[in-house]
């Protein structure tokens, strides 16, 4: 007797919350508190994660590899000349 399938889980995923920005007290004075060894810079958790994609040209990718492509058949080109 052939076993029942079981379903696809389904797991929720809640929005992406957008991280508060924490206005401090002391402004751009410095530190209060000793930076210890294992501590990251300040900043770099705000910094990551407001990440933008930037735009691309789509056509970009592909005219790269044109270049790329005719650049080699050139230096092919060349190196057969040379050796002929």
């Amino acid at each position: 007797m052939a076993e029942p399938k079981k379903s696809v889980a389904r797991i929720p995923v809640p929005p992406r919350a957008q991280p508060k920005v924490e206005v401090s007290e002391h402004g751009d004075t410095g530190q209060t508190e000793p930076r210890r060894e294992g501590d990251a810079l300040p900043g770099v958790h705000m910094l990551m994660s407001n990440l933008v994609e930037a735009k691309r040209d789509p056509w970009l990718v592909p005219l790269i590899g044109l270049l790329l492509a005719f650049s080699v058949i050139s230096l092919i080109v060349q190196l057969l000349m040379a050796f002929s």
